[in-house]
Formats: C-alpha cells, structure tokens, sequence
C-alpha cells in the first residue's frame, strides 16, 4: 500500500517542485527530438537502400539484356561457322571440277595458233565458270578480236574444226571504229571436256 501512496504523492510533488517538473519535459523534448531525427536517418536510409536497390534492378536488367544479346551473337556466330564449314566444302568440290592449268593453257595455245598471221589479233580470252552436264564438264570461253572480216571467218572457223569439242552459240560482229573496215568480234562457246 505505501508504493501505492507513494504514486499518488508525484503530482502535488511535481506541483511543489517546478525544477524538477522542467528537467523532466526538457529530458522529454530531448528524447522527442533524438528519436524524430532517429525516425529521419532511417527513412534517408531506406530511401538510400530503394535508390541502390533500383539502380541495382537496372544492372541486372541490363546484363540480362547483354546476355541475351551476346546469345543470340554466339547464335549468329555458330551459324557462320557452319556456313564457313559448308562453303570450304563446296570449295573443295569446285576446285575438283575446274580444268587442271595445263588444259586451259594448251587451249590458249591451240587458239593462238588457229590466229591468222596479220590483220588479225585477239584482244582477250575469258572462261566462266564450269558447268557440269552428266558427267562432262564444260567450259564457258568468250573470245574478243578484231581484224579483218575475211581474217575473222577463218579464225571462227579454225575454232570450229579444232580438235577439242568447241561449241559456238554465239557470234557478235560490229564494224571497228579504230581501224575501219575491220570488225570487231566476239565469239561465246563451250569447250566440253571429261
């Protein structure tokens, strides 16, 4: 009963004692102060770890972007790769259908040689790419040349009797603008060969 008693007396000794009464609201007033600015550090700090955490969130964001990207480059590479592997192949099989040196150069010969001696000169040789008919190959051959017209006759036919398999299916013949009355020609084939 006498802390009872005890409690009731606080008030009329507050009353009396006005000092203590002021110590004990400044005590207050310091400890409100001390726990609004504990409240603001803490929510600075939250706000800190939201802005750190979305800048975080965006990195991620980002990397995961990057991978996708650096996926879809390995996805591309890997394709190239197999294209690379499949046009070395088809190289390979290229190079066993084009005619051996020797072929195209004894070819260049035996034209030369079915050349008239003057009035006459072929200006330039050019083959295309091999054909493959069942087994035979073909030549595409183009042939540029001017001289005189009677010249040029002999020479388409020279070319047609050579003793390769020549076909001619084409024949183009303009008069010459450097030295008239001489033509300009040129003459498209095949040389087939097996």
């Amino acid at each position: 009963m006498k802390l009872l008693d005890d409690i009731k007396k606080i008030p009329v000794y507050l009353r009396n004692n006005k000092i203590i009464l002021v110590l004990l609201m400044a005590f207050i007033f310091i400890y409100l102060i001390n726990q609004d600015i504990f409240v603001n550090i803490i929510y600075k700090n939250i706000e800190n770890n939201n802005s750190q955490i979305l800048k975080i969130k965006k990195k991620m964001e980002f990397f995961k972007k990057t991978a996708g990207t650096l996926s879809e480059e390995k996805n591309t590479l890997y394709r190239l790769k197999k294209q690379i592997k499949n046009l070395k192949l088809k190289l390979i099989n290229d190079e066993s259908i084009l005619p051996k040196t020797s072929k195209i150069s004894s070819l260049i010969k035996n034209i030369s040689s079915d050349a008239p001696a003057d009035n006459f000169v072929i200006e330039k040789v050019n083959f295309g790419q091999i054909l493959n008919y069942e087994g035979i190959k073909a030549l595409p051959i183009q042939i540029n040349m001017s001289g005189g017209f009677n010249k040029t006759l002999i020479f388409i036919k020279n070319i047609y009797e050579m003793r390769r398999i020549f076909v001619i299916d084409y024949v183009s013949i303009k008069p010459s603008v450097k030295s008239f009355p001489d033509v300009k020609t040129t003459v498209k084939g095949f040389v087939f060969y097996g």
